[in-house]
């Protein structure tokens, strides 16, 4: 019925307005690109049009309620024949997002410097009048929807995000975590399972304190922010341990990047939710250890092929703290229906996730 109910929303008259209101926008920015739709037409066939015209614009809307990414498709008719152009478009919820993303943007711009194979799509496009950024097209496909066995797509994106992470080792001030954690556990108004869970976190703590992972982080690394080139599927050593890659990775979207945080933090939230659902499904999350481990075994071998002389185990002395922060992950889930009502503690669904928290805390992620 929910989805009966979804589908009728999409064809309401406020959803078709604004689904009119975001085709005329489009098409104007549009039409403020046939420098660059020339360009890439020529690049692709080699011709170079003179007159070009947009027949259709197509979007596929995907992210947050506060930030929205469109994957566009320009449909032109030329006078060398009709051709079709793929773009990135973002939206930013306040101008604080948008400025915040242009100037990430040049941050992270220089990752392909440290580690060819992995890309920061170009940004063609910007207006602060619709708080639009516009990234160069991408022809590929997302984490999700690759072909590329799981295993070779995991090292992938651990290739990805350690190219982002970089070689540099540092401390860090671990008090953002602590006053987190301590904030979130006076949420659930239960002294006992906050005293319970607090304990459990310690170990972590204590690594962090001595941990030298202090980087400059993605903020939002997951699964839909990836996008792989081709679906090559041959044998993992021709894939991953060529280098340069044959496989071009794409990372989109970089709002949250953050100085001076721990690198597993990203790797907590790449595998927050995939860990969860595997657990709500199976009682158990051994795929998702799977994953974790192929993971940083492509984290490492970027790392080497960058020049470090360690790998990401050995800047935690005390172990890894990517359990802390998929646990931590999860007691945000918790504390945000708690604070907006939409949950209570006892409720079935709210008591997996915590008996999932202690599990998490108490195992063993990586081999």
């Amino acid at each position: 019925m929910s989805h009966l109910n979804e589908k009728a929303e999409s064809y309401s008259p406020d959803s078709v307005r604004k689904k009119q209101k975001l085709k005329n926008i489009l098409t104007t920015i549009g039409e403020s690109l046939d420098s660059y739709f020339k360009t890439q037409i020529f690049e692709t066939t080699g011709e170079k049009p003179s007159l070009i015209s947009i027949k259709e614009v197509n979007s596929i809307e995907k992210g947050t309620s506060k930030s929205k990414v469109h994957f566009v498709t320009y449909y032109l008719n030329t006078d060398i024949g009709e051709q079709s152009i793929n773009l990135v478009v973002k939206f930013s919820a306040d101008e604080v997002r948008y400025n915040k993303e242009i100037s990430n943007y040049d941050v992270i711009s220089k990752t392909t410097e440290k580690f060819p194979g992995i890309y920061i799509p170009e940004i063609i496009y910007k207006s602060h009048q619709n708080r639009c950024i516009i990234y160069e097209g991408i022809t590929g496909k997302s984490f999700r929807e690759t072909k590329l066995d799981k295993n070779f797509k995991h090292q992938l994106a651990g290739q990805t995000l350690s190219a982002i992470h970089g070689t540099e080792t540092n401390k860090f001030v671990i008090e953002p975590y602590k006053k987190l954690i301590l904030y979130l556990l006076s949420t659930l108004s239960d002294t006992i399972l906050e005293s319970e869970i607090l304990e459990l976190m310690l170990p972590s703590f204590l690594s962090l304190e001595k941990s030298l992972g202090s980087t400059l982080i993605y903020g939002d690394f997951h699964q839909g922010n990836l996008l792989f080139s081709s679906d090559v599927t041959s044998v993992g050593s021709e894939i991953i341990e060529e280098f340069p890659p044959k496989i071009k990775v794409y990372i989109i979207d970089p709002e949250f990047i953050m100085p001076g945080r721990d690198r597993a933090e990203d790797i907590g939230i790449f595998f927050a939710k995939p860990l969860i659902k595997e657990f709500q499904k199976y009682s158990t999350f051994d795929e998702t250890k799977k994953d974790i481990n192929a993971f940083l075994k492509g984290y490492n071998f970027a790392l080497s092929k960058m020049g470090a002389d360690f790998v990401l185990q050995d800047l935690y002395s005390e172990g890894l703290t990517i359990n802390f922060h998929i646990a931590s992950y999860i007691l945000y889930d918790i504390s945000e229906k708690i604070e907006n009502k939409k949950s209570k503690l006892e409720d079935e669904d709210m008591q997996i996730k915590i008996k999932l928290l202690k599990q998490i805390l108490n195992d063993k992620l990586v081999e």
